[in-house]
């Protein structure tokens, strides 16, 4: 490697010189993606607010690492390697989403004169509350969804997420905006109808 690289902020597998060897190029490439992990904390709460768990957003955080392992050369500027991962990210959650949307629909077809009962969700206490949560943030449409969760359980400021979606600061308020009333509305709702 030359001196000049070294100094580099980050070294992308496409800045290595044509005459360097493949243990060279690969030794760089995986400098790069060690440096992907200091967002490990960010994508994991992403996918926890797509995921229905702890243990289905460990599994999706890794689909993502992986996803972007196999994608590394396709970063070309490493300060947006942030947004590159949550684009990632999103992207995983949503193809993780539309999966299992799919398999349900198999499932139930194919079971339908199996009546099985589904577990009475729990109403009371912290579970009861986090999982009307989830529910209210599964109803939203795609798009709302998307911003809730990547503000939520991301952390991102209105900034990264205008950054990171490619989508104009204006936009992202709104949505976001929209969002939140739609997931008080529908606890509020709830609320309610407890009562």
């Amino acid at each position: 490697m030359r001196p000049a690289e070294a100094s580099k902020p980050c070294l992308a597998m496409t800045d290595m010189p044509q005459s360097t060897s493949s243990k060279e190029a690969s030794s760089g490439g995986i400098m790069v993606f060690e440096r992907l992990f200091i967002h490990q904390e960010t994508i994991f709460q992403i996918c926890l607010g797509y995921s229905r768990n702890y243990a289905e957003a460990e599994d999706l955080a890794q689909e993502v690492y992986l996803k972007a392992y196999q994608r590394l050369p396709s970063l070309r500027d490493c300060s947006s390697a942030k947004d590159w991962l949550i684009r990632i990210a999103k992207n995983a959650c949503l193809d993780r989403q539309k999966k299992l949307r799919t398999q349900g629909f198999w499932l139930r077809r194919w079971a339908r004169e199996i009546t099985l009962e589904p577990p009475a969700p729990a109403e009371d206490g912290l579970e009861g509350r986090l999982q009307q949560l989830k529910g209210a943030i599964r109803r939203l449409p795609r798009k709302l969804r998307t911003i809730f969760v990547i503000r939520e359980y991301g952390h991102l400021t209105s900034e990264e997420m205008s950054t990171a979606l490619d989508l104009n600061m204006g936009t992202v308020m709104s949505r976001l905006s929209r969002a939140r009333r739609q997931v008080a509305a529908a606890l509020q709702e709830k609320s309610d109808d407890r009562r």
